[in-house]
């Protein structure tokens, strides 16, 4: 890979509305910055009413080589992926004075963050909906030999669709910017060194065993988002890191039914195997714990015969408890470029956004909540790119 550029003045200059990356994306408004980059909305200028999102780095963190490495990484794996429910990455290129960029698809919805954050606890059927389309994601990001290693609320994106009359969801998974290729290598892990989001860690993560990380800790906090969304509350929870890797290693969490007393038992079990802590207790893999949790498997368009295709097939689910308020038009922007993983205190970051909705395929219809179609504001979040490799 090319050295990394000595800093030059233009290198600092922030991108201004109106400015015109490699001539093609017409800078707009920004949409969120940090300490390592922003996210500005861009208009394209060959597609018409085409907008995306770029993620831009900037100052002498943008002049790294291991962050470049990570940024272009990251902008990869997404691409690589290809999946309908992880975010959709369009380009990666530099500007004129070498430093990157990525372009990504701009979402119109709200992080599961900040849903939970407005809601608590969530019905039991929007609970599997979101439960099964993040599971699909992950599968498809496994098989791929991707281990996501940051999975958290603020990760997940939550895009309205409507087509056809009906009215759906889209999931969509964010921020690679930590995963790890595990038959890669060229991608080096440190142990010691804690990478991902404190609250959601497995236990081999919490601890820096940073080289038994694979698939089965990405289930483990699968399963710690799966608790929070029926609990309203995240499984583990301390006033610092040193308190929660506590937890995490040594203590179970609350009961589940001490917090949602009507939830399901096989729900209960399902998410507590999941939440093993030990990789070998947990399941094999997130087909197997999503076959539990909800009644049916997960398919890929290859494992379904041809005479199946055109036939709708509902996953088994317990009735919802609670009908879904129709309130979805407010949207609070959650864009963040961390410096650090950490306990997650405020809006988290995540990752870029889309702007077709109708074209992606649907979750199950929720006739019994609605969910009014992004009108106006967007929200965008942007991929995470912590410090440590």
């Amino acid at each position: 890979m090319q050295k990394p550029t000595e800093p030059t003045s233009a290198q600092s200059e922030p991108l201004t509305t109106g400015r015109v990356l490699r001539s093609t994306y017409e800078i707009g408004t920004v949409l969120g910055k940090g300490g390592m980059g922003a996210v500005f909305l861009a208009r394209h200028l060959r597609l018409p009413g085409k907008q995306v999102a770029i993620k831009v780095l900037h100052g002498a963190e943008a002049l790294s080589e291991e962050v470049a490495v990570r940024f272009r990484r990251e902008a990869e794996i997404a691409s690589r992926l290809g999946h309908p429910n992880i975010v959709e990455v369009l380009d990666f290129d530099t500007l004129e004075d070498g430093t990157p960029f990525m372009v990504m698809e701009y979402l119109r919805g709200e992080g599961l963050s900040r849903r939970l954050r407005k809601q608590k606890q969530l019905p039991m059927e929007e609970v599997i909906s979101i439960t099964r389309q993040m599971g699909a994601a992950l599968q498809a990001a496994h098989r791929a030999g991707v281990v996501h290693r940051d999975l958290k609320p603020g990760n997940v994106f939550l895009v309205p669709t409507e087509a056809g009359g009906v009215v759906g969801e889209r999931v969509k998974l964010l921020d690679f910017g930590i995963s790890k290729l595990v038959d890669a290598r060229t991608v080096m892990t440190l142990d010691s060194v804690l990478m991902g989001t404190p609250q959601y860690m497995a236990p081999e993560q919490a601890m820096g065993h940073n080289s038994n990380v694979d698939a089965r800790t990405d289930l483990f906090a699968f399963g710690c988002i799966v608790y929070e969304m029926i609990a309203g509350r995240p499984p583990y929870t301390g006033d610092n890191v040193a308190e929660l890797i506590y937890q995490i290693v040594h203590l179970e969490p609350p009961p589940l039914l001490t917090l949602a007393p009507g939830t399901p038992p096989h729900v209960v079990a399902a998410i507590s195997r999941a939440m093993a802590k030990k990789p070998e207790d947990r399941y094999p893999d997130v087909g197997a714990f999503i076959l539990e949790l909800t009644g049916s498997p997960l398919q890929t368009l290859a494992e379904v015969k041809p005479e199946q295709r055109s036939r709708p097939t509902t996953p088994t689910a317990p009735p919802p408890s609670v009908p879904r308020p129709p309130d979805r038009e407010e949207h609070i922007p959650t864009v963040g470029m961390r410096p650090h993983a950490g306990r997650e205190t405020s809006p988290p970051p995540s990752g870029p956004q889309t702007e077709s909705l109708a074209a992606q395929p649907l979750a199950p219809a929720r006739p019994k909540w609605p969910v009014a179609v992004a009108v106006g504001m967007a929200v965008i979040v942007a991929f995470a790119v912590a410090f440590f490799w």
